[in-house]
């Protein structure tokens, strides 16, 4: 499997770090995680055709999680023009938890049809695992808000688990266990930065030693985040390979 970071920052405008966004490449199907403000045209920077993405799944219903669903669909609707042809060619799927059928309900009596490119199927997903042909999911609540999952992907025999917006969670732990690869994010310090639905350092660390993951990529990164070292606290109290997300980085899982 092969992962690029569309974006590694929050909702802060922020020349380091766009919203949230990952692309995943498996060897049967390309999977968006989260579709955050600017991911559309993150994924032609990293040369990754928008009209061959098969699915995607939304952690929650956040802005900075889902701030290019709506431009992504309305490309993908006018397609003519692309360089990477003129429609979409096999159908598309979107996913979220708890809320997301109402929350694309409105979305569409917002815009019309403008989000509707043809192909296209809607569903919210709890927890537990399902088959998508190539790969599965398994789905996970996690503390942050309603609609918040976090996800665990295998394919060919590699794992790669994405925590989403949470905090400290017991659930992430199990989803996370063992896996090849964990997304996980920190949003703010330790000490009197920490808020309620977001995780620090220190939790970071706790999380990743306990799931045994066998590489953190660390993500979700405020300015203070890089501004107080959070990454380099967390290399040095985890027992894995610590990965600082970078906007573009691709990483081989």
């Amino acid at each position: 499997m092969k992962l690029t970071i569309l974006g590694s920052g929050t909702c802060v405008p922020y020349t380091e770090r766009g919203s949230s966004g990952y692309a995943l490449e498996t060897p049967g199907a390309r999977v968006l995680l989260d579709c955050g403000s600017g991911t559309t045209w993150k994924l032609a920077r990293a040369g990754i055709s928008y009209l061959d993405i098969d699915h995607i799944f939304l952690s929650h219903l956040h802005p900075d999680h889902t701030g290019d669903l709506v431009p992504f669909l309305f490309a993908t609707k006018y397609a003519f023009g692309s360089p990477y042809g003129s429609k979409r060619e096999k159908p598309l799927s979107l996913w979220g938890g708890r809320g997301f059928l109402e929350f694309f309900d409105a979305l569409k009596n917002a815009y019309k049809d403008w989000t509707l490119p043809e192909g296209l199927s809607v569903g919210e997903l709890g927890e537990g695992e399902r088959d998508f042909g190539g790969f599965t999911l398994r789905a996970a609540r996690v503390p942050h808000i309603e609609s918040s999952l976090a996800y665990r992907i295998e394919a060919e025999g590699k794992t790669l688990a994405y925590s989403g917006d949470t905090d400290y969670s017991d659930a992430l732990i199990g989803l996370a266990r063992d896996a090849d690869a964990l997304i996980i994010e920190c949003a703010l310090p330790d000490g009197e930065s920490k808020r309620s639905g977001h995780l620090t350092p220190g939790e970071v660390i706790e999380i990743a030693n306990r799931s045994g993951a066998r590489r953190i990529i660390v993500t979700h990164l405020y300015p203070v985040c890089d501004e107080t070292g959070a990454i380099e606290k967390i290399r040095k109290g985890v027992r894995a390979e610590v990965t600082e997300a970078r906007d573009l980085l691709e990483i081989e899982i």
